[in-house]
């Protein structure tokens, strides 16, 4: 029980991590990042290609007005990369991204080696083509035309292979190897996507109302990943995950799983009950703690596994007065 705990749990939090961190992840570190449409999930859905494993989405917009986002802007990492980059590229993170799509195709050459290389990131937002143009071309990159799209490329450093930005809609980028920048080109155009996957997008239907989410085909993700048989076999056999939070003035969200029998999610739901029992136990009297492990809910039955949770105001508040404490101790190093 112990075991597949913690392995619960460190899948959880990774799922949970590529829904919510993709949009404030990439505002921080420089990651360049909609309107809905009548179909489930962003526009950008049409530039995914079908045979994607994992889908994320962040409304960068509504998570950087948000009244979270507020409370902890002072906690924001400052850089010198980062005013370099805005200076460059004339791109304010924090103004000028609206929203961020990633997604994860598997079967990539060399992906094993370097995950990046099936990795594809469209950004939404206000972006100077030709400024950008200026400053690959003056770096050593080349622009060419592929299906009447531009294409700025540039050949990386090792295995991490050929890079590319493309200009594919007047406020729409796409990031990532040049093969997954054309694939993306080619997806909408002949629309062979991932809105034609209907397991996808039913999931994807279930989220809309999230600001941010993460969904995915778990069994693939797993075979890619080549984990030992003694970890593999401590794993419930997951087919579909997904994961939802909004973030305004908190944070709250839900950890989702299909199985691929009744027989398994009952196992996965014993896995998060145990682990439940752990964490009352080791919360106590912790200021925010408790709050939070009893705002955990379990349910779901059939196949199917979700775990709801909140964060509370109490929590927040510790965290907030961590982070004051350590500004002011790198202050006083400082000086």
């Amino acid at each position: 029980m112990s075991n597949k705990t913690r392995y619960f749990v460190v899948v959880s939090a990774a799922i949970l991590a590529v829904g919510l961190g993709t949009g404030l992840v990439a505002s921080y570190i420089g990651l360049p990042v909609s309107v809905f449409s009548s179909a489930a999930g962003p526009e950008e859905l049409q530039y995914v290609p079908a045979d994607a494993t994992v889908v994320a989405y962040a409304n960068v917009r509504d998570v950087m007005n948000s009244q979270f986002r507020a409370r902890f802007r002072q906690m924001e990492p400052q850089s010198a990369e980062r005013n370099q980059f805005e200076a460059q590229t004339g791109i304010n993170l924090t103004e000028d991204v609206d929203s961020v799509v990633a997604a994860m195709m598997t079967g990539v050459k060399g992906l094993s080696n370097n995950p990046a290389r099936g990795a594809l990131v469209l950004a939404r937002g206000r972006f100077q083509a030709s400024r950008l143009e200026a400053l690959a071309i003056e770096h050593g990159g080349t622009v060419e035309e592929y299906q009447g799209k531009r294409i700025l490329s540039h050949e990386g450093d090792g295995s991490d292979g050929k890079l590319a930005l493309g200009f594919i809609e007047v406020d729409l980028i796409a990031l990532g190897s040049d093969a997954s920048v054309r694939k993306a080109i080619d997806a909408h155009r002949e629309n062979r996507n991932i809105v034609s996957n209907n397991d996808m997008m039913r999931l994807v239907a279930e989220l809309d109302n999230s600001n941010a989410w993460a969904v995915g085909r778990f069994d693939d993700i797993a075979k890619e990943a080549n984990l030992p048989s003694e970890i593999a076999g401590q794993i419930p056999t997951i087919s579909w995950f997904s994961a939802a939070g909004h973030i305004n003035g908190g944070l709250s969200g839900v950890l989702k799983a299909e199985t691929k029998d009744d027989e398994s999610a009952q196992n996965l739901r014993d896995v998060v009950r145990g682990f439940l029992a752990i964490a009352k136990l080791q919360a106590g009297s912790k200021p925010g703690m408790k709050e939070m492990v009893d705002s955990l809910q379990l349910s779901g039955d059939g196949k199917t596994v979700a775990l709801a949770f909140s964060v509370p105001t109490e929590l927040l508040d510790v965290i907030e007065a961590m982070g004051k404490a350590h500004k002011n101790d790198l202050q006083l190093k400082q000086h």
